[in-house]
């Protein structure tokens, strides 16, 4: 079985029986932002929709629940899908104000996602709250694609369209812990951390796929998922001391 995204608003599963068979699990449907007021208290004009359906751009499966994913969007809405209803989102997640590039669920916390955009950041989501728990700017260029490290919870990598970024969330939550910029002309485009190695794999531009060595990096805590988890209670508990 497949299963593809696409600009048209379609996520559909793929089949090979007597032949190639295509199901859709959901069409996209843009989500109208409500009217504002006026200062007279008449209700403004709500957004104008050029088409119902939303460009997908991105989705991944939920390692809880195989029948639950996520869907990024071109409108910077994540979406919440269910395999099993077709008809409406479980849940929309608001925070990016550009397409949403790559949405990745952590494989050590399973309620835990990332997500990059190309508003310049890269999101940290809890699955139960609609609003991010965490926001990473580190530049002010399009995020490409992030990637949760297979070997440490609290480690992830992105490209941006200028640099190779290490961040670790145990060591540091406003910079990464590496930076390394391509050379000129080349625009990275996609990572991924290597299952047996400490290494990345970046592809490019100009088609072409790079390995570099992490080196220097942290050791890894024996309790670096409750330390995440500690990091993403302490987070949410101030944001709800704040309202």
């Amino acid at each position: 079985m497949l299963i593809s995204i696409s600009t048209d608003g379609r996520v559909s599963q793929w089949q090979i029986r007597k032949g190639f068979e295509c199901a859709d699990l959901m069409k996209l449907k843009r989500v109208v932002t409500k009217s504002r007021k006026n200062k007279d208290g008449r209700e403004g004009k709500s957004e104008a929709l050029i088409s119902r359906h939303a460009s997908g751009l991105c989705f991944d499966f939920s390692p809880k629940d195989s029948n639950i994913y996520l869907a990024g969007t071109e409108d910077g809405l994540i979406h919440k899908c269910s395999c099993s209803y077709n008809e409406q989102y479980l849940d929309s997640y608001h925070g990016h104000t550009g397409p949403v590039n790559r949405i990745e669920w952590s494989p050590f916390l399973p309620d835990v996602f990332l997500s990059c955009s190309n508003d310049w950041s890269i999101r940290l989501w809890q699955n139960d709250h609609l609003q991010p728990v965490l926001n990473f700017f580190s530049s002010t260029k399009s995020v490409m694609d992030v990637c949760w490290s297979p070997t440490s919870a609290s480690v992830f990598g992105c490209v941006n369209e200028g640099a190779i970024e290490i961040w670790d969330l145990d060591q540091n939550t406003l910079d990464p812990i590496i930076v390394s910029v391509p050379a000129p002309g080349v625009k990275l485009s996609c990572l991924t951390f290597a299952i047996n190695s400490d290494c990345i794999l970046v592809g490019d531009s100009e088609g072409q796929v790079s390995v570099f060595q992490l080196r220097c990096m942290p050791s890894v805590a024996k309790d670096q998922t409750e330390k995440l988890s500690r990091l993403i209670e302490q987070t949410l508990a101030s944001q709800l001391s704040k309202h």
